[in-house]
This record gives structure tokens, C-alpha cells and sequence, in this order.
């Protein structure tokens, strides 16, 4: 009786040991089967990684290429101004050119007046001479007309010299006031060109620090990508998963929601699955972190990676996950929690995936 008690209680030994191998090799394959797949996701991660910098490189590369477009057209702005000016110099220079012309043709109309007077005179002169011995009574009326005449002359003479000074002056005063008008607006003009440089100079440090911004913004994503896949490892190396945060609020705090399969389980559950192959791991539907990457981008219009507040229900919406005002809040609470009213890629990302 006791040695049957003996071989019955050595056999239940022997099959509880069994069950405790079973139990090991079936949390070892288990095991495995996360570590496989936590190397996938490394590697994914990496190549995400690298294209990011490669499109950050492409969009430098860019931004030199229209930089150097737009010293050419500064370039090309400036000899056309300088063809401006040289125009306009040509074109004062025509107007005085035909001023002075204008001003010899009056004096060679004067000067002609001035010599059929002279020659009048001579033939006046002449006449007097010849017709002297008939008029000799009448010399003293001759020469008292001819002195009337001479005066008239004299007259005439200093009107015209007094028309041409006052010509002369009205010339010069309008070549003087023209081109004061002139100067006034290349004055002008250089200001201009002044303020549009100092513009130019503003909008380049504006530029400079965007660039710095969106640097920034890459170093935050892959610090927070490098992060989240640390944290999951270590999560899985405890036997504890992570957080499903988006399960979470999708439910209000229980459960999958039923418009988006959760994308986390339980430890229970994890454990219970069979071992599944890295394109099959996420369920048919589930968005992946290149749709999640482009719905972000649609509501990012200023391309800083980040959004406000007011666009996650939309983003949520464009996902698959339609919250209610609740769910809605408590997202925003996880997300924002510094109270900015902006959320990031990598926090959304990291919120996401968690």
C-alpha cells in the first residue's frame, strides 16, 4: 500500500515537472517571438530615421538653390536700375542739349535782326548821302528822324537782350528744378532699396531660426523614437507592456473602442497568443506610422511639426477613432500637459503607439 502511494506520488512529481517545462518552453517561444519583433521595429525605426535626415539634407539643399536665386534677381534688379539711371542721365543730358540748341538758334535770329538793322542803316546812310544837296532844308528833319530812328532802334535792341536774359533765366531755372526733382527721387529710391534690404535681412534671420526650429523638432522625434523603443524593451524585458493609452481614451478608461482595434494587450493576453510574424502583428485597417505621419502632416499647415488642440478630434477622426467630447478632453489632458495648447509629432506619435 505504501509503495503504491510512493510510485503514484512520484508520478504526479514527474508530471507536474512536465508541466513546469511546458510552461517554460512555452514562455522562452513567447519570449522570442518579442524579441524578434522588437528587433524589426528597431530596424523600421533606423530606416525612419535615415530618411528623415535625408529629406532634411533635400530641403537645405533646396532652400540653397533659392537663396541663390534670389541673390541673382537682386542682382538682376540692380543693373536694371542701374540701366534706370544711366536713362535718365542720357535723357537730361538730350533736354539740355536742346535747350542750348534752341538757345543759339535765338541768338543766330538776333544776330540776323541786329545786321538787316546795320545794313538798313547803311542804306538809310546812303540815301541821306545821296539825296544831301537836294534836302538841304530839310536836314535838320531828316536828322532829327533818323535820331528817332536810332532811338527806336536802341529800344528794340534792349527789349530783345531783355527777353533773351529773362529766357536765359527762366531755362536755368527750370533745368534746376528738374533736376532737384530728379535727385529728390533717387534719394528716394535708395531708401527704398535701403528698407527692402533691411527687410531682406529680417526675413533671413526669421528663415535661420525656422531652420533651427525644424532641427530641432527632427532631434525631438528621434529622441522620442529612440525613447519609445528603450522604454518598450525594457517594459518587455520586466514581463510588464506598456501602457494603452490610445485604448484608454478610445473607451473612456475600459476596452477596445469598436471603430479602431486596440493596438496594445494585456499581459495575459500577449501571453495566451500564438507567435505571429511582423506583417502580420497589426490587425488589417490599423493605420500605420507613415499614415499616422501623413494625417499629422495635413493639419501641420505651417510644417513646424506641431498642431493645436483643436485639430486632434479631426486627426483622430481622419485615423479611425471618433471620440466623444470626454474621450476627447481626456486625450487632450494626456497629450498637452504642459497647457500650451500645441501638441507635437512625437508626443502624438509616442501617445499613439503607446
Amino acid at each position: 500500500m505504501a509503495s503504491d502511494d510512493a510510485v503514484a506520488a512520484m508520478a504526479r512529481s514527474i508530471l507536474a515537472e512536465k508541466r513546469a517545462r511546458k510552461v517554460a518552453e512555452d514562455d522562452a517561444l513567447r519570449l522570442y517571438n518579442r524579441v524578434r519583433q522588437l528587433q524589426k521595429e528597431e530596424d523600421r525605426a533606423q530606416k525612419r530615421i535615415i530618411e528623415t535626415k535625408k529629406k532634411a539634407k533635400e530641403i537645405i539643399k533646396a532652400r540653397e538653390r533659392n537663396e541663390q536665386k534670389l541673390l541673382e534677381k537682386e542682382q538682376r534688379q540692380r543693373e536694371l536700375q542701374e540701366q534706370v539711371e544711366e536713362q535718365k542721365l542720357d535723357n537730361l543730358r538730350a533736354k539740355e542739349e536742346a535747350l542750348r540748341h534752341r538757345i543759339e538758334q535765338e541768338n543766330k535770329i538776333y544776330q540776323d535782326k541786329l545786321d538787316v538793322v546795320q545794313k538798313t542803316k547803311e542804306e538809310r546812310a546812303e540815301i541821306e548821302r545821296l539825296l544831301a544837296e537836294s534836302r538841304l532844308l530839310a536836314r535838320k528833319e531828316a536828322l532829327e528822324q533818323k535820331d528817332f530812328i536810332r532811338k527806336q532802334q536802341e529800344d528794340a535792341r534792349r527789349k530783345i537782350e531783355t527777353l533773351k536774359l529773362q529766357k536765359l533765366t527762366a531755362a536755368q531755372e527750370e533745368y534746376e528744378r528738374r533736376l532737384k526733382e530728379e535727385i529728390d527721387a533717387k534719394i528716394a529710391k535708395e531708401q527704398e532699396i535701403e528698407r527692402l534690404a533691411q527687410m531682406e535681412l529680417e526675413l533671413i534671420e526669421r528663415l535661420k531660426s525656422k531652420q533651427a526650429e525644424q532641427r530641432k523638432a527632427y532631434q525631438q522625434l528621434e529622441a522620442v523614437l529612440s525613447l519609445g523603443t528603450v522604454s518598450t524593451s525594457k517594459g518587455l524585458a520586466n514581463g510588464k507592456p506598456a501602457s494603452p493609452k490610445v485604448t484608454a481614451v478610445a473607451t473612456g478608461g475600459g476596452g477596445a473602442s469598436p471603430e479602431r482595434p486596440s493596438s496594445n494587450m494585456s499581459h495575459t493576453s500577449a501571453a495566451s497568443m500564438p507567435y505571429q510574424p511582423a506583417d502580420e502583428a497589426v490587425p488589417d485597417g490599423e493605420p500605420t506610422e507613415e499614415d499616422v505621419a501623413r494625417a499629422f502632416a495635413i493639419y501641420d499647415t505651417d510644417g513646424i511639426g506641431e498642431i493645436s488642440t483643436l485639430s486632434l478630434d479631426g486627426l483622430l477622426r481622419d485615423l479611425g477613432v471618433p471620440l466623444n467630447p470626454s474621450q476627447l478632453s481626456q486625450a487632450i489632458a494626456q497629450l498637452d500637459t504642459s497647457q500650451t495648447g500645441r501638441i507635437t509629432f512625437g508626443e502624438f506619435l509616442l501617445w499613439w503607439k503607446g
